[in-house]
């Protein structure tokens, strides 16, 4: 599965919606037998702060410089976000 554009607001970043989100797409290629996430990071003169930001959600470089981050889905995926739970239907903010 690839990513081609991972789009947040720069008020979430670093509020952990940046996990929620990965959590979420784990569970998803988990379910439909999805070994191997790709992102793709193409820079810019804007997106210069989420330059680290496959990197730091445990993506790894592919190597070459075609700005590709690969993420292996683990069998027993533990979710990282400590504050925000899945609900029925959404995303819900836990009492901290």
């Amino acid at each position: 599965m690839e990513i081609d554009l991972w789009l947040m607001s720069c008020r979430v970043l670093k509020r952990e919606m940046e996990w929620a989100m990965l959590d979420a797409l784990v569970e998803q290629c988990q379910a439909r037998g999805i070994r191997r996430i790709v992102g793709v990071y193409i820079p810019s003169k804007k997106n210069g702060m989420v330059a680290e930001h496959y990197t730091g959600l445990g993506f790894s470089p592919a190597g070459d410089a075609d700005g590709r981050f690969y993420y292996e889905v683990p069998r027993n995926y533990v979710p990282r976000t400590r504050h925000i739970r899945k609900g029925n239907r959404s995303l819900t903010v836990a009492a901290q």
